[in-house]
């Protein structure tokens, strides 16, 4: 009897989480080994205010470069582990869902508008993918407001990343606290301008789904989204759980 092959493949799931992850990883272990963390203080730290630790100058290349890739700027080991970690867990199952494109333009949003907003406040830099960690927060907490639930898991992670930042010191106080999140927040609520849909069709194409079978289950799909107000489901014990990541056996 011919023995079964065992064969693991490993999936690329999750290009934009992944490749954000390992860019700051890489970019974290170049700061800490070759430029004995010049690197961050130079190039990735976010704008300020003019008086500030590194001023905001409308006619300077590097100050809009700063208002963009400051996230990839983590000095410390504890805080690249703890938020990749989040990023790493929430942005896989979002990406999953909403597609690489728009995850994209959400990171994106959140670092620019958190960016400009510690520009026009704050002293002190911000550093690191904190704006989108609380974007990853929100974008999966609104697959429960959508229903008119305020889940209880939600509300612990957000409170406990919020003490968490409090006990770290963050550098602008409560200002630069409030500011990372506004930021997440003004990210996570593109969501309401896209859905599921599309990247479903994609997926259901060449399937043996009749045509009505495929236009229920987009249907299904894009009640789903947070934007769609008639999301309104009799049953609310319908299970929502998310898989994140991907192991092919």
């Amino acid at each position: 009897m011919a023995k079964k092959k065992f064969k693991l493949n490993i999936a690329f799931d999750a290009p934009v989480t992944l490749t954000f992850t390992l860019v700051c990883i890489i970019l974290f272990i170049l700061n800490t080994l070759a430029f004995k963390g010049n690197l961050t203080a130079k190039l990735f730290a976010s704008p300020t205010v003019v008086t500030g630790e590194h001023g905001f100058l409308p006619g300077s290349l590097l100050s809009y470069f700063r208002l963009f890739f400051y996230v990839f700027g983590i000095t410390n080991f504890s805080t690249l582990i703890t938020q990749l970690l989040f990023v790493l867990l929430l942005g896989p199952a979002m990406e999953e869902r909403y597609g690489s494109i728009v995850i994209g333009i959400m990171i994106g949003v959140s670092t620019l508008f958190s960016g400009v907003l510690n520009a026009c406040f704050c002293n002190q830099s911000l550093i690191g993918t904190l704006p989108v960690v609380f974007m990853l927060i929100f974008l999966n907490s609104f697959m429960s407001f959508s229903k008119k639930k305020i889940p209880l898991s939600f509300l612990a992670v957000f409170v406990l990343f919020i003490l968490r930042e409090i006990f770290e010191k963050n550098p602008n106080g409560i200002v630069g606290i409030i500011i990372c999140i506004a930021g997440g927040l003004c990210g996570s609520l593109f969501a309401f301008l896209t859905s599921p849909k599309a990247r479903a069709q994609k997926k259901i194409k060449g399937t043996e789904l009749s045509g009505d079978e495929k236009a229920a289950f987009l249907e299904e799909l894009d009640s789903q989204s947070p934007r769609n107000k008639k999301n309104k489901r009799k049953n609310d014990d319908d299970d929502d759980t998310t898989v994140v990541g991907t192991l092919t056996f």
